[in-house]
């Protein structure tokens, strides 16, 4: 397969700025001085074109801004939220990843102060069109995140025409039952495409408009017996509310003496912090009784960031 390379790249010598790359990156070393910083990302990025499903190679390099050395082995380029929540998921990741939230980085060795981290690898854009915006940071594995403004990737994907990424818009979910996986927007720009699990075969959730009608940390299903955390109620805008939500993976109380943490028992129930949660291995399959569920920690990012009144449109 070939590659194109794109470079998000910035080089300073003695506080000179200097731009690179085929696509004019314009970008500052804005907070070097600042002791708060530990890094210094590429910023004002250009919008990227790819064509649905097809696989670009792009490279990042960050400053070392701080006083300490990273070692070459524990510096990754970890994925965050639009929020700044660590450990997003990505979408566009490629087996060039370390995971699905971690690039290593290419040096050969360890990156000392003022010295850069390069960090180079493939992404696979999405086959739906759309705007995307992908967010990233530093992270000293098994230590610290770095402190420092997130990287922003911007991708458009398809024949959009011209794009202007708008600034604190409205916000949009939008569920994709075929494909099982639900998109955060702000403005029209997708920024989190995460794996969701919607209803199961004759329990299929109704495509159509919601809204989010209300937020419980713990809904309770009497029917079903089951807790379901971080519970957002969905309102359809033609049949009113009708039993469904968007919901983390639902979940039993249980004795913890009868369980070890950390472990899947039998039909991929995963047992942590007294709780056995149902369907952990079956994200990204529809298998729920008619919600909306996300993984564990991505719903708590979903619940603080989609206020009531945030429309959900389910296809």
């Amino acid at each position: 397969m070939h590659l194109t390379q794109f470079k998000f790249l910035v080089v300073s010598l003695l506080g000179f700025s200097m731009v690179v790359g085929i696509f004019n990156v314009s970008s500052t070393f804005a907070g070097i001085n600042d002791p708060d910083t530990d890094y210094v990302a590429v910023n004002n990025t250009p919008v990227l074109s790819m064509r649905p499903g097809e696989t670009r190679q792009v490279s990042v390099l960050l400053k070392n801004a701080s006083v300490e050395t990273w070692g070459r082995d524990i510096v990754k380029l970890g994925s965050v939220f639009y929020t700044e929540d660590i450990d997003r998921p990505s979408a566009w990741v490629t087996d060039e990843w370390e995971s699905n939230t971690r690039v290593s980085a290419d040096n050969e060795s360890s990156i000392r102060p003022l010295q850069i981290a390069e960090f180079t690898f493939s992404v696979t854009a999405p086959e739906r069109t759309g705007v995307y915006q992908e967010y990233f940071r530093p992270v000293l594995e098994y230590n610290r995140w770095l402190n420092g403004a997130p990287v922003i990737l911007t991708f458009k994907v398809g024949e959009l025409g011209d794009v202007m990424v708008a600034e604190g818009a409205e916000k949009e979910v939008r569920i994709y039952r075929r494909t099982q996986e639900a998109d955060l927007l702000t403005g029209g720009v997708i920024i989190a495409t995460l794996p969701i699990s919607s209803g199961a075969p004759g329990y299929s959730t109704p495509a159509g408009q919601y809204s989010i009608m209300n937020h419980y940390k713990d809904a309770y299903s009497s029917e079903y017996a089951l807790w379901m955390p971080h519970w957002m109620g969905l309102y359809s805008f033609q049949n009113g509310f009708q039993g469904y939500g968007l919901h983390g993976l639902p979940y039993w109380r249980v004795n913890p003496a009868r369980y070890e943490e950390g472990m899947v028992y039998p039909g991929g129930r995963l047992y942590t912090q007294g709780r056995l949660y149902e369907g952990y291995e079956h994200l990204g399959k529809p298998v729920s009784h008619g919600c909306v569920r996300f993984g564990i920690d991505e719903i708590k990012v979903v619940y603080d960031w989609a206020e009531n009144g945030t429309p959900v449109t389910i296809i």
